[in-house]
């Protein structure tokens, strides 16, 4: 049986698995032989991702275990992924899970707060981290007031996340205070969808709380789907169908800012095709960020990097989706549409697979990490 653990943050890591035994995990430091890549919101569908990844042979993380990070207070049971890690095989990979319990508050986001020596224990202790999508952040951790359009699911995730990502980056909300990546200015940090807006947030940036009525000043479904495709950032098809095989999310174009990969040549297309499903937007941009991709019409940011810190960047997009590299899983975007079509097909027909797997290559070669 697959041995997996619930690590707790003290001055040695102690595990304890569904059996019962306990089982040492050491703390590894860094540039030693075993690495440690930190996920948070470690979901079902999230290590699903990640497993992906690794099957299809995008990513491959030898000498590497993942730790999925989450908080003791998130809406979210976690006894699906230790079930999951327990029978699943990830390919060269020890995966665990690690629970935070100190309590973490709106008003104490951004400064030292309970939380401040497990999220340095963390970096001390990991290569990198990854932060995923999810429900939309409370506005009022951007000096906001709720949008009708807003839903708020899980915000003790989104408090323990943009704390972690303020200690990591720094942020407009304290001028003095010294980003931990000042030590380690190599460390990564990747978020996809919700994980970039929650890095611009963190860092002193806001949201546009949605889209279609923000900046398109629309109210109705049917006059949103009148607009351009490139325009739209999720299946709004959804809104008047009862249809189940229809995508939740949307494939549309982005415009790279160039260069979008380091040290490798420019795409022939650099327009690439990317799938979305959100309906806010990055606003106000967060601290030490620069555009790095936009929407084809320029009003929405599709990508943020980081100008001091070279291995952050946050998508808009989900390039982790596990349907883009499935061959088998079908869709349709409208219930007009005749024919189904797969991930891969959709990325083949509009010339974006190749992006995708630089986007994956590049994300390995900032780890480190050789590949066959």
């Amino acid at each position: 049986m697959k041995k997996y653990a619930l690590l707790l943050i003290v001055s040695v890591l102690v595990a304890t698995g569904i059996s019962g035994q306990e089982t040492q995990v050491w703390e590894t430091g860094k540039n030693q032989e075993i690495k440690n890549l930190v996920l948070t919101h470690p979901t079902l569908y999230n290590l699903k991702a990640m497993k992906n990844l690794l099957d299809q042979n995008l990513l491959s993380l030898d000498g590497y275990r993942l730790i999925g990070a989450f908080h003791k207070h998130e809406r979210y049971d976690y006894e699906q992924s230790r079930n999951y890690i327990d029978t699943a095989s990830f390919p060269g990979v020890e995966v665990y899970l690690h629970e935070f319990k100190d309590t973490i508050y709106r008003q104490v986001i951004y400064r030292e707060n309970a939380l401040s020596d497990d999220y340095r224990k963390i970096l001390e202790n990991s290569e990198g981290v990854v932060f995923f999508g999810g429900p939309d952040l409370p506005p009022k951790v951007y000096g906001e007031k709720t949008n009708l359009h807003t839903s708020i699911y899980d915000p003790c995730r989104h408090y323990f996340e943009l704390s972690f990502l303020f200690h990591l980056l720094g942020g407009y909300q304290d001028g003095e205070f010294e980003p931990l990546l000042s030590e380690y200015p190599d460390y990564l940090i990747y978020g996809f969808c919700l994980g970039m807006q929650t890095m611009n947030v963190a860092t002193g940036g806001t949201m546009i709380q949605d889209i279609p009525s923000e900046i398109y000043n629309l109210q109705y479904v049917e006059d949103l789907l009148k607009l351009d495709p490139a325009r739209l950032h999720r299946n709004y098809h959804n809104r008047l169908s009862i249809e189940e095989d229809l995508l939740s999310g949307h494939f549309h174009r982005i415009n790279l800012k160039t260069p979008f990969f380091s040290g490798e040549p420019e795409l022939k297309n650099a327009t690439p095709s990317v799938y979305s499903n959100h309906h806010q937007a990055v606003d106000d941009i967060g601290k030490g960020f620069q555009i790095a991709a936009a929407s084809m019409d320029g009003k929405v940011v599709e990508a943020l990097r980081h100008e001091k810190f070279s291995n952050v960047l946050g998508v808009q997009f989900h390039p982790e989706a596990v349907f883009l590299y499935d061959e088998e899983d079908n869709f349709r975007i409208s219930p007009d549409d005749t024919s189904f079509m797969t991930g891969p097909e959709m990325l083949k027909k509009t010339n974006s697979l190749e992006f995708h797997r630089k986007f994956w290559k590049e994300f390995q070669q900032k780890l480190n990490i050789e590949k066959d």
